[in-house]
C-alpha cells in the first residue's frame, strides 16, 4: 500500500490593486506589441553585408527623467532604416527600459535586424508616450 499523499494548500494570489492593475495593463500592452518586434525579427541573423547598426544609446538617469514625465534628449521619436539594417539598442540606465515590446536590461543590448519594409509604431518605455515611429524602406 502506498503511503497517502498530503494534499498542499491552494495558495491564493493577493486581490488587485490600483497599482498592480496598472502594471497589468502595461504588461499587456507590452506582450501585444511583442507582435511588432516579432513581425521585423525573423531570426538571429545579423546585419547583411548591406546593412548597417542603427544605435540608440539609452543614457544612464533616463529612468529618473522618464518618472518626472520628461523627454529624454538624446533619444529620437522617430528611427529610419533600411531593410538589412540592424537596431542597436545600448541600455546605459539603471533600470530595464522596453524596445518593441524586448526588455532591455541595465547595462544590456539588444539587436533587432529590420527585415521588413514599412511603417510602425511601436513601444518604447523611454518616451512619454511609450511609442515610437519607425520607418523602414526597401
Amino acid at each position: 500500500m502506498r503511503p497517502s499523499r498530503k494534499a498542499e494548500p491552494k495558495r491564493q494570489l493577493p486581490a488587485p490593486t490600483a497599482d498592480s492593475r496598472g502594471r497589468y495593463g502595461l504588461l499587456l500592452a507590452i506582450l501585444a506589441t511583442v507582435a511588432t518586434g516579432l513581425i521585423m525579427q525573423t531570426g538571429c541573423a545579423g546585419t547583411s553585408a548591406e546593412g548597417s547598426n542603427k544605435l540608440i544609446r539609452i543614457p544612464d538617469g533616463a529612468g529618473q527623467v522618464i518618472a518626472q514625465g520628461k523627454e529624454v534628449p538624446e533619444i529620437p521619436d522617430r528611427i529610419t532604416g533600411k531593410v538589412g539594417d540592424t537596431l542597436v539598442i545600448e541600455n546605459m540606465d539603471s533600470s530595464t527600459q522596453f524596445v518593441a515590446g524586448y526588455p532591455v536590461s541595465p547595462h544590456q543590448t539588444l539587436k533587432i535586424p529590420l527585415n521588413r519594409a514599412g511603417r510602425y509604431e511601436t513601444s518604447c518605455s523611454v518616451h512619454p508616450e511609450s511609442a515610437i515611429k519607425m520607418v523602414i524602406s526597401s
